[in-house]
């Protein structure tokens, strides 16, 4: 596996063995109070970097960002995390960053620096977002189809029934990578009592899993398991998660297996 990182004199590309269906976490410089992201390969033209996100009560909740390259050498970033300098050259070897996505209401955190940092870049999120934090540059509203930018390369199906939410799930189709956030959690090894408390009450905890938050924020139950129906029905065999491990194979009968006894 491929590892795209930042040194003083440039960027290097070094070659890092795959640990089964993990990603390494961001490298946390305590010290000088700086985080170090790194691009991880998946697959051709998609990487993923991971930001160690900590929350209220010690709550540790890293969220992962992907990035997809578009044909024009154009570069498409889901979930931004923190964008320092170092990152920023990363990509910049990799493209140019075009369009920035929020992916539902919730994973919007570091949107307004990154779309500050990419002036040019075209910001994408739910419907809701605008109304929610009306300060953020949003240039489209997602829907339950890909709009033509990324249309063929990337697909798209919003999960409705579920208007605090409004998660938007992409389809890498070149890879057949499914890109989730909130959909499905895979925090197999969490750290700090505050951490476990938190998976363990949404049912989460060290496997992969649907949290039962989602019950509390399901208004219409037929229209939500009719967009995860058209979810499952997308030809995906890797998940690349905000929160938790990459699932790098047989993830669609994984999936499954876990939203089967919601529908």
């Amino acid at each position: 596996m491929a590892v795209l990182s930042t040194t003083r004199t440039g960027l290097r590309l070094r070659e890092r063995q795959a640990r089964s269906a993990l990603l390494p976490w961001a490298e946390h410089d305590a010290k000088r109070r700086m985080f170090m992201a790194e691009l991880v390969s998946i697959a051709e033209d998609l990487w993923a970097a991971t930001h160690p996100l900590r929350i209220a009560g010690g709550v540790r909740m890293d969220t992962r960002m992907t990035v997809a390259r578009l044909p024009g050498e154009r570069l498409w970033i889901h979930s931004p995390i923190p964008i320092d300098d170092a990152l920023a050259a990363a990509l910049e070897e990799l493209g140019k960053v075009s369009y920035l996505v929020a992916p539902n209401l919730y994973h919007n955190l570091f949107l307004g620096p990154a779309s500050a940092r990419f002036p040019e870049a075209r910001v994408f999120a739910p419907p809701g977002l605008a109304r929610k934090i009306p300060s953020l540059r949003i240039d489209e509203a997602l829907s339950a189809a890909p709009p033509d930018a990324w249309a063929g390369v990337i697909d798209q199906r919003l999960v409705e029934g579920a208007p605090p939410m409004e998660e938007v799930v992409f389809l890498h189709r070149p890879s057949r990578s499914l890109v989730v956030s909130d959909l499905l959690f895979n925090i197999q090894r969490p750290e700090g009592l505050g951490t476990k408390f938190v998976l363990t009450l949404m049912g989460t905890r060290g496997k992969l899993a649907r949290s039962r938050a989602w019950s509390l924020i399901t208004k219409d139950k037929a229209a939500w398991k009719a967009s995860v129906r058209e979810v499952l029905a997308l030809d995906f065999e890797k998940m690349i998660m905000a929160h938790g491990d990459v699932v790098a194979d047989d993830a669609k009968a994984r999936v499954s297996e876990v939203l089967r006894p919601y529908l």
